[in-house]
């Protein structure tokens, strides 16, 4: 499932980056790393990774099964500059379905490595035989990933009204966005 990593890539402007997954040793590079995510984006992540205590025991209990988060990595110092996880069911029923969450840096997110991770994961999910991948995005405050999204072949399946409250108690709109998976390469 994983032999494809590590994969390196470098980014237009000639940053040299490494994919891989992430492993237990981690830990103090994904407590920074999520130490820089700004305050106001926090607020929305699914895990609390902020908290030492609970991203400890999340990289105690990792389960490739379930999620398989990966990291992208500067070469040259090895700072993690980015994260993708994709969720997949233990249900039967929904195993062909798989959930994508990528978070990276502020200050790298004008060098396409959300859009090279996502890409990447769409070739993990289809060897991993599922067909169909979902992001959530919040209307008002992720325009540059949902344009990301958009140039990836993701269509919007879907908007909740509402659905998502800020920090000041303000309602946003949950975006969702679904990329259907052919099963090889040469059906694009």
């Amino acid at each position: 499932m994983l032999q494809d990593y590590p994969k390196a890539i470098v980014t237009p402007d000639g940053i040299s980056i490494l994919l891989r997954p992430v492993v237990e040793s981690d830990e103090e590079a994904l407590r920074v790393f999520f130490s820089k995510i700004p305050e106001r984006e926090q607020w929305f992540l699914r895990e609390k990774l902020t908290d030492h205590e609970l991203l400890h025991k999340w990289l105690q209990r990792l389960n490739f099964d379930s999620i398989i988060p990966i990291v992208a990595l500067r070469e040259d110092d090895g700072t993690i500059i980015a994260n993708l996880r994709l969720y997949r069911s233990a249900a039967e029923s929904m195993r062909h379905v798989a959930h994508l969450r990528v978070m990276v840096l502020p200050e790298y997110r004008h060098h396409k490595i959300g859009s090279w991770m996502i890409l990447d994961c769409v070739k993990l999910a289809m060897d991993l035989g599922i067909e169909k991948v979902i992001a959530e995005f919040i209307n008002g405050m992720e325009e540059p990933a949902i344009r990301a999204a958009h140039r990836l072949d993701f269509r919007q399946e879907a908007v909740l009204p509402n659905y998502v409250k800020d920090r000041e108690g303000k309602y946003h709109d949950l975006l969702i966005m679904v990329r259907s998976l052919q099963r090889e390469w040469s059906d694009f």
